[in-house]
């Protein structure tokens, strides 16, 4: 039992090696060789005791998870304070499928794309299991010509993100969106996405919290001052977007070595985005970036 153990965990290990080559892109050879050293690992160990041998590793899909009847209840509970607030604010809900036509999602995600599930059904036909709900909502809206709608959807989305890699990742997990689309006075639906955020936040009774507001105009003008060259504008973008999943030094590291961005503009960028504190602590440093 301890030598099968042992071959189980090998396995694991081996099987992590191949998706990470395949996740960093590497060459088809190496890959090859990899995936034979796993199949050797799996052939060693033989087969489980008949029909019991599905159900050997006892575990979920690695980037998916269970839930159980505790945890559902707290995901009942939550979900239905969100329905509800959603509804109070007069919005509607729709649903898109779960698979897209590849074409509708392609050049959407930017360097992401490479996180999308590709499918391919009988009749050859190229499909792709959602990455967002955004994407499908922009495709219903122009398929049905609607101009205004406020609506909401909670749903699964997919990603071929590496668990092992990209730690508090899944693969499959909900999203959930809620959109004011049409033309509106200036603001108005962004007080009304804030006011949302902060009565689902306070039914919830988890305490203090803090809402924050983002503007990519502030971003953008950050990148240019740093001198961010305007074709690594949005690639530098998305890496920057993981500053609350990884530290500055893997941040930083990435920039530089896989995205061939200078130490320099990289260091100039470090000092921007560990700006903390109240507007008036702050207003300096981001008045040059107008």
């Amino acid at each position: 039992m301890a030598d099968k153990a042992q071959m189980q965990e090998a396995i694991e290990v081996q099987g992590e090696e191949v998706r990470k080559l395949k996740s960093e892109k590497a060459s088809k050879e190496q890959i090859d060789e990899e995936v034979s050293k796993l199949l050797q690992l799996k052939a060693q160990i033989g087969e489980d005791d008949g029909k019991h041998q599905m159900f050997s590793r006892r575990q979920s899909m690695e980037g998916t998870r269970d839930y159980n009847p505790k945890q559902m209840a707290i995901r009942e509970k939550v979900f239905n304070t969100i329905l509800g607030c959603f509804k109070r604010h007069g919005a509607e809900t729709i649903d898109t499928p779960v698979f897209e036509l590849k074409e509708t999602l392609t050049g959407k995600y930017g360097e992401d794309s490479k996180l999308i599930y590709d499918l391919k059904d009988q009749g050859g036909e190229l499909l792709s299991l959602r990455y967002d709900l955004t994407v499908p909502f922009a495709r219903y809206l122009a398929m049905n010509k609607i101009t205004n709608i406020k609506r909401y959807h909670i749903a699964k989305v997919y990603r071929r993100d590496n668990p092992a890699m990209t730690r508090g990742r899944y693969r499959e997990f909900y999203q959930c969106d809620f959109d004011i689309a049409g033309q509106y006075d200036a603001m108005i639906p962004d007080a009304e996405c804030l006011k949302i955020v902060y009565e689902i936040l306070s039914e919830l009774d988890i305490g203090d919290f803090r809402i924050k507001v983002n503007d990519r105009r502030i971003l953008d003008g950050m990148f240019a001052v740093c001198g961010v060259p305007d074709d690594k504008f949005r690639t530098i973008c998305s890496t920057v977007d993981k500053l609350d999943k990884m530290p500055w030094e893997e941040v930083r590291k990435e920039m530089v070595s896989e995205k061939g961005l200078s130490e320099e503009v990289a260091d100039q960028i470090g000092e921007y985005v560990s700006l903390k504190g109240e507007a008036p602590n702050s207003q300096t440093s981001v008045t040059c970036c107008q």
